[in-house]
Order: structure tokens, then C-alpha cells, then sequence
């Protein structure tokens, strides 16, 4: 009949095993939560042998009118121009440059309305608290983006309305996600 006693912690060659500390096992439960580094893809070109796509783009209420038109007539230059394509995912965008953009033009808007030394009016602390207030509301969106072939340099940035840039940018990718890589890309706006 087989022993079911507790097998020895010591393994052949009667080398025992490690065991695992508070600390070890609490640095291998926090490496667990942290979020996994996303390998980008290799980058691809835009390929005229595959057949284009017409990525069909139509205004949403939640989005703002102004911001929407500016985005969409950029594309649509783009696209007219030959330029848009699916690039491979997961991209190869830096996050600093979205955040050092957004601190350079933060550190301007101090610069011109609230310079150091006590010498802004009351005026321009005003005015700088509004556009930091505006600045909270953007994000740094590319114009031309790197999921359609754009680059992720600092002119391809420009503010765009928070949710008009992440739902836009979404919306492109449910549409393009399952095009093969390189794919040409024409842009058509819906009324």
C-alpha cells in the first residue's frame, strides 16, 4: 500500500528546495498585477497589392463638431494623397512624447500668462487657469494616425477633444483590426 506521508521538501541529490519569503512572495504577486510590456510589431508598408478599404467615418453627437471636422478633413487629405494603410499592431508609440508635448505646452502657457517673479496680472492668472483647464479637457492626438501609417513625432500631434480622439481612434480600429497589415486605406464620411 503507498505511504501518503508529506513528500520531503529536500529533492534527489538532497539539495532542499527554496522557499518562498514574504518578501519574494509579495515582489511575485505585485510582478504579476504589473501590466505586461506589449512587444510592438515591426512596422509595415502600405501594400497597393492588397485591395483598398473604405473606412466609412461618420459624426457621432457625443463628438464635437469642430474638433471631428478638423480630424476627419486631415484623414481625408491623407487618404486623397494615397498615404493611409493598417499598420501592424500591437504600435510602436513612446508615451513620453504625448506627455512631454502636453508639459511643453503647459510650461508655455505659464511662460506667456504667468511668468515667475510675481509680475502676472490678474488677467493672466486667469487666462492660464482657463487654458489649463481646456489643456485637462485634450489629449495630444496624432493627426495622422499610426494605426492608418502616421508617425509618432511630435508634428503628427495636435489637441484633439478627449473623447472625440479615443472613440474616434477606436472606432477606426474595430473597423481596420482584422485587415491585413498594410492594407490601403480610403477614407469616406458619412453625412
Amino acid at each position: 500500500m503507498p505511504s501518503h506521508k508529506p513528500k520531503s521538501s529536500k529533492p534527489r541529490g538532497g539539495v532542499p528546495k527554496a522557499k518562498v519569503g514574504k518578501l519574494v512572495g509579495k515582489a511575485v504577486e505585485a510582478a504579476a498585477k504589473k501590466p505586461k510590456k506589449r512587444i510592438p510589431a515591426p512596422p509595415v508598408t502600405r501594400n497597393n497589392d492588397l485591395p483598398e478599404f473604405v473606412l466609412k467615418i461618420k459624426r457621432k453627437p457625443s463628438y464635437k463638431k469642430g474638433p471631428f471636422d478638423r480630424k476627419v478633413r486631415a484623414l481625408q487629405k491623407l487618404s486623397d494623397e494615397g498615404k493611409l494603410f493598417k499598420q501592424a499592431n500591437p504600435l510602436d508609440k513612446d508615451p513620453e512624447l504625448t506627455k512631454a508635448y502636453r508639459e511643453r505646452v503647459r510650461q508655455a502657457i505659464f511662460a506667456k500668462y504667468w511668468p515667475p517673479g510675481g509680475t502676472a496680472t490678474a488677467e493672466g492668472k486667469a487666462m492660464a487657469e482657463k487654458l489649463l483647464a481646456r489643456l485637462d479637457r485634450v489629449d495630444a492626438d496624432h493627426v495622422w494616425d499610426p494605426q492608418l501609417g502616421g508617425p509618432d513625432t511630435v508634428d503628427n500631434l495636435r489637441f484633439l477633444d478627449s473623447h472625440t480622439n479615443q472613440d474616434m481612434g477606436n472606432e477606426i480600429w474595430q473597423k481596420i483590426r482584422n485587415l491585413p497589415d498594410g492594407t490601403p486605406i480610403r477614407i469616406e464620411v458619412i453625412p
